[in-house]
């Protein structure tokens, strides 16, 4: 059987004709429309016109919180024009009913537990750094949602509990792949360097770029190890550009260490592991959870 898997984003829609092996038999992306809704579906309904007559049907991934109990975007992302929209419902009133949406973030879960990292976890969670913290706390097979769907909403855990005004003292601020990059860039004294130059200077063992480095995978770990006292994983699954970076995953574990042996006592301690899909999680985590929604084994 074949599918049209699409990955959402604030820049482009990435789409692929995809079967049930994952292999992508085409595959492709359009520009995301900036304007309205009505272009949001119609470039939707464009790209299913293309392939109506060979799939099964749609799976989304896609920024934002669809509210469980309402249906409505509660929360939309990049895609300001999604806000209160019924936007499963919009979208299959162009293309077909066997439509399936699930946020981005968590079809990356989807994608590590089903196929990837963590398969085979009784729990586990998966931490997406990118412009926030994204991701998911899965549990046997499943990523857990909550009642409103917003559970692995990890960019609004707090790090600094005098905080309390919009996002200051959280850790999808500062805890973000472009925090990184601006701490690396002023500790060599280079503003506006990308994720790549930035860890250049890490990599060549510059000490300023290390040592912001170590204070950035502090307050990442600081949020690692609560995401583990909350809901004991067995693995905790690291992805996002900078994730696959071995220096990164490095200096977390040794900020982990760190905060275990200054325990008084031997708590468990989490395996930190790199996600096993990088550009395409999303995608495979779309076809998971249609596959999942509509009992396709």
């Amino acid at each position: 059987m074949k599918y049209l898997v699409l990955d959402v984003g604030g820049s482009a829609i990435k789409y692929a004709l995809m079967n049930d092996e994952l292999k992508m038999l085409e595959k492709g992306k359009v520009p995301t429309p900036k304007d309205s809704l009505e272009s949001f579906k119609t470039a939707i309904k464009d790209l299913y016109d293309q392939y109506k007559d060979q799939v099964d049907g749609i799976a989304m991934s896609l920024p934002g919180l669809i509210n469980k109990q309402t249906r409505k975007m509660q929360v939309p992302g990049a895609l300001l024009y999604n806000q209160d929209a019924y936007i499963l419902e919009e979208l299959q009133s162009v293309t077909t009913k066997k439509f399936t949406i699930e946020n981005d973030a968590k079809c990356a879960a989807l994608c590590e537990v089903t196929y990837g990292s963590l398969k085979g976890c009784d729990v586990g969670a998966v931490c997406i750094i990118g412009s926030g913290i994204g991701g998911g706390i899965t549990i046997g097979d499943k990523v857990f949602t909550g009642t409103h769907g917003f559970a692995g909403e990890f960019s609004y855990l707090s790090d600094d509990w005098t905080k309390i005004n919009g996002f200051d003292g959280k850790w999808g601020s500062d805890s973000s792949a472009l925090r990184l990059v601006k701490m690396i860039g002023q500790a060599v004294g280079k503003e506006g360097i990308e994720g790549p130059e930035a860890f250049e200077y890490c990599n060549q063992g510059n000490e300023k770029a290390l040592a912001a480095l170590k204070e950035f995978c502090g307050t990442l770990a600081m949020g690692l190890f609560n995401i583990q006292a909350a809901v004991d994983p067995e693995k905790i699954a690291i992805g996002g550009g900078i994730s696959q970076q071995p220096i990164l995953h490095e200096y977390i574990q040794k900020s982990l260490d760190e905060i275990y042996e200054k325990m008084p006592i031997p708590i468990p301690r989490v395996q930190i592991v790199p996600c096993a899909y990088f550009n395409d999680s999303n995608l495979i985590g779309a076809l998971a959870n249609y596959k999942k929604t509509f009992n396709i084994e």
